[in-house]
Order: structure tokens, then sequence, then C-alpha cells
């Protein structure tokens, strides 16, 4: 019994370092992009402030630190990873579905090697991938001087969705893959034995059977391209993109619009994972809704008749919202109450770094100063300093 609870004490501690190990990071960078310091920290904590969604800030030197929505090489990147994954969607979705009905329709007689051969560029170092494509178009431009051919050759964001379209087009595959061996294939035979063609076959039964897969591949495929960064990075040329200009910020020193621009992404994932969980849900209760009225109407006991809608239990979800409802109310008063929001503060906090820093230009002045009267009055002193053993008194006789 005692064994029993450490275990059970044990895998709970062990799920909350995990949970912390996992989103302790997300949470902190999510808390900084609120915090109006120049560099991203929890702790000093100056203000609360949107000043890194908006417009950013001036720092004391007059160099623009720029916020989310005044970031021209983060709007760029942005849109380019959206244009690069719509079409990395449109190509790697339709080539992953054609291989897959290849494997799995039709009769090959290689068909482990074919198999082999479509998952072998999920094998190849991104890095490879991308220097690769750049060297393929850099030769077959060059077989040109001008034309459409040159300008591909040296195009960025082209490259760029060729290069993600080699290995992204195997997720789409093996997703494809998966939801077509579990495919009953004696509805096709019963279709065609009732006069059905090949191709009504396709978009009757088997196309309508694949749309969760497609939904699926479509849904990875945008976001695989959207966050890839090494086969991205060698192929994107002169071009940024959104993981490409984040990495170079990195590099040069990372700023609050970083965190801001992490708290917009984790807020958008966690909006569409309700989204997503309230349409499932909701589909759910329908389908059994659905179910038992079918039962019912097939039924001539008056018990079975009687339907019954599948209750929504809102206590918990309530209970969940009231409790981060007072937190954020309790955390907001606190906040106010200390003055540490809105345009006074940050003023107020401003002065008080310049008035430091003009301290320690007065004490740095001060030094120099002194440091050059003791060196004024040591060569006065000639060699003092030494207990006067150079003194040509000394020597004379």
């Amino acid at each position: 019994m005692i064994t029993n609870k450490l275990t059970n004490y044990l895998f709970i501690l062990y799920i909350i370092i995990f949970f912390i190990f996992l989103f302790g990071p997300l949470i902190i960078m999510s808390i900084t992009a609120f915090n109006s310091a120049d560099f991203p920290r929890i702790s000093p904590w100056d203000c609360l402030s949107f000043r890194w969604f908006n417009e950013g800030m001036v720092d004391y030197v007059g160099q623009h630190q720029a916020g989310l929505l005044t970031d021209q090489k983060l709007k760029e990147g942005f849109y380019n990873s959206i244009f690069i994954g719509f079409f990395v969607v449109l190509l790697t979705v339709p080539i992953g579905l054609a291989a897959a009905l290849l494997l799995t329709q039709v009769n090959l007689k290689f068909r482990e090697l074919f198999y082999s051969l479509s998952i072998m560029p999920v094998l190849f170092p991104g890095v490879i991938i991308g220097i690769s494509t750049v060297v393929l178009w850099n030769r077959l431009s060059g077989l040109s001087d001008e034309g459409i051919l040159s300008e591909l050759g040296r195009n960025g964001v082209f490259l760029t969705i060729l290069a993600q379209t080699c290995f992204i087009s195997t997720y789409c595959f093996l997703i494809f893959v998966a939801r077509l061996q579990r495919f009953d294939k004696s509805q096709e035979e019963a279709a065609l034995d009732l006069g059905a063609t090949q191709t009504q076959v396709f978009f009757k039964i088997l196309l309508p059977y694949l749309f969760p897969a497609i939904a699926s591949s479509a849904v990875i495929a945008f976001l695989a391209s959207f966050e890839n960064y090494n086969t991205t990075v060698f192929s994107i040329l002169s071009d940024r993109t959104l993981t490409t200009v984040i990495a170079s910020k990195v590099r040069l020193g990372i700023t609050p619009a970083i965190s801001a621009l992490a708290f917009a992404i984790i807020l958008i994932t966690i909006l569409a994972v309700v989204i997503y969980e309230i349409y499932k849900r909701r589909a759910e209760r329908l389908r059994k809704i659905e179910e038992q009225s079918l039962l019912a109407s097939q039924s001539s006991d008056t018990r079975i008749q009687k339907i019954e809608i599948p209750k929504i239990n809102f206590i918990k979800p309530l209970t969940f919202f009231i409790i981060i409802a007072i937190t954020l109310t309790f955390l907001f008063t606190q906040i106010v109450k200390n003055n540490l929001y809105g345009d006074s503060c940050i003023a107020n906090v401003e002065d008080e770094k310049k008035r430091k820093i003009e301290e320690l230009r007065l004490l740095e002045e001060e030094k120099f100063k002194l440091s050059e009267e003791d060196l004024q009055s040591g060569n006065k002193g000639g060699n003092s300093a030494f207990g006067d053993i150079f003194n040509t008194d000394l020597f004379e006789y």
C-alpha cells in the first residue's frame, strides 16, 4: 500500500516536472513580452506595457527598437513564410496523394523499392536538400543568361518552395498511405459492378474517404514549411522568411519583439486547439443524437424510442475560467495599485535609468580626473615614490 502511494506521488512529481520543462520557457517568454524593459526579462520588472506589440521604443543612444507591428523585416519574413507555405501545400498534397495511390491501389512489381525511395527524402539532412537545390538551379540558370529560367534560378522564394517540397511531400505520402491501408476495397468493387467508371469511383467513393487525410496533410505541410529553418536558410538566398529573420535577430541580440511574436503564435495555437476541440465535441454529440434517433425509429420498444440527448458538462470549464478570471483580476489590481502600468510608470523608470547613467558618467569623469591628478603629482615629485633612490645628491663627493 505504501509502495503504491509512493509510486503515485513519484509519477505525479514526474508529470509536474515534465510540464514545467515543456511549458516553462514558453510561459516565461510570453511574460517578458509585457515588460517595458529593452531586454526580455522578468526580474527586475519595469512596467506592464504593450509597447513591444506596437511601436517599440527609442533607446538612450537614439536607436529605434521596433515592435512587432513596426518591424519591417519580421513583416516581410512573415508574408514570405505564408506565401511559401501556401504553394508548398499546393505541391506536396497532390504529390503525396499520387504516390500513395500508386503504392496502395496499383499492383507494383517493386512495391518495397518504391516505398523506400518515397520516404528517402526525410532521411536526408535539410542542409543537403537546400544546398543541392541551389546548386542544381544555379547550373540550370547558367544555361541562359536571360529569360525565366535564369530568373527562377536566382529567386530564393522559388528555390525554397522546391527544396521544402522535396521532403514535406513525404509527410503527406505517409499520411495518405496510413489512411488508404484502412480503406475497404469492396466498396470500389461494388460500385464497379453497378456500372460506375474508375473516375466516378475515385470522385464519389475514394476522394470523400480521403478528405480527413487531405486536411491533415495540408495542415502538417503548411506548419512544416512555416517553421522550417535548416533547409530554408540555404535556399532562401537574399530573401528572408520568419524563421531566418528570428535567427538573425537572435544572433545580433534578442529583443522583446521576439517575445511578443512568440506570445502571438502561442495564443493563435491555443485558440485553434480550443475551436477544434469544440467542433469535435459538437460533431460527436450530433453523431450520438443521430445514432439514437435512428435506433429509436427502427425499434418498437418505447424505452429505446426515448432519445437521450448527451449533456454537456459546463462545470469544469466554467470553474477553470473563473479561477483564471480571479487570478488575472488580482494581478491587474496589484499592478495598478503599485503603479506598474501606464505611460507614467514607463516615464518614471526611464528617468531613473537616465539618472543612474548620468551618475555613472560623472563617476567615470571624477575617476579620470583623479587619475590625471595622481599622474601629475607623481611627475612633480620625481622619483619620490621610489624613496629617492635615484637622487643625484647621494652621488656627490
